[in-house]
């Protein structure tokens, strides 16, 4: 994405649609979770180089947070930058940086983070991450990339 020079796995392009929208003409504060969960699946099927096979080494969210900086309209152009910070033997933490386009320079809209279980969903309980996950996300790098 030349916008931010980052993989094109790390910066997602949420299409906003009209049903995102609520009463006062803003994409709703809920809607944002499904734009990370999207950017999430974005960032990560590269990453281990191929689909995701959730029943094998299926994921849930154990906690989301956000900060509001500045609502998102319809026809806004929006970019999601998506890193991992952290990961630890069951769980690991994903961090977005929401940017809309304000006339030339994009506009810092939302910073969030998720954190995620590993979850064996044959078993119904948390798991270890598998070892191609724990070595993608090494591979590839923890924190907030410089752009």
């Amino acid at each position: 994405m030349q916008d931010f020079g980052l993989p094109s796995s790390q910066v997602y392009t949420p299409e906003i649609r009209f049903v995102d929208i609520d009463a006062a003409g803003i994409v709703n504060n809920a809607t944002y979770f499904n734009y990370f969960e999207q950017s999430r699946i974005s960032f990560f099927e590269p990453l281990l180089g191929k689909k995701w096979d959730w029943n094998a080494a299926g994921m849930v969210v154990a906690r989301h947070e956000i900060d509001y900086r500045v609502p998102i309209l319809f026809n806004d152009d929006v970019r999601i930058v998506t890193w991992i910070e952290h990961v630890g033997t069951k769980s690991m933490t994903a961090a977005y940086e929401v940017f809309k386009k304000k006339q030339e320079s994009w506009v810092l809209a939302a910073q969030a983070k998720t954190v995620l279980v590993s979850y064996n969903h044959s078993e119904g309980k948390p798991a270890p991450w598998a070892a191609d996950v724990i070595e993608a996300a090494e591979g590839f790098g923890y924190g907030r990339p410089d752009f």
